[in-house]
């Protein structure tokens, strides 16, 4: 079984208005907010998203707010993680 390296939560937890942050390698950032859809942003650093302005944003994608998107998006922020492996 491959190793995960989102942990993203359930789609109850969503479901319940949270939003979620995550990080991998220490400088790639993400967070997943819910609503009508799920919006999910991408920032490379240090920073929390509350601290990176909004043209350090490098990349972001809305899917359907649905359980099944929560694939989609964990396999969306794989393919990010991979440019962003190639660019460092």
């Amino acid at each position: 079984m491959a190793e995960r390296i989102f942990d993203i939560p359930g789609f109850t937890f969503f479901a319940e208005k949270n939003n979620f942050s995550g990080s991998a390698l220490k400088t790639f950032n993400y967070k997943i907010w819910f609503g009508e859809e799920f919006t999910v942003r991408v920032w490379y650093g240090v920073n929390c998203f509350s601290c990176t302005a909004p043209e350090d944003i490098v990349a972001e994608k809305s899917f359907e707010f649905k359980a099944e998107s929560l694939v989609e998006i964990e396999k969306w922020l794989e393919g990010q993680l991979e440019e962003f492996k190639n660019k460092n």
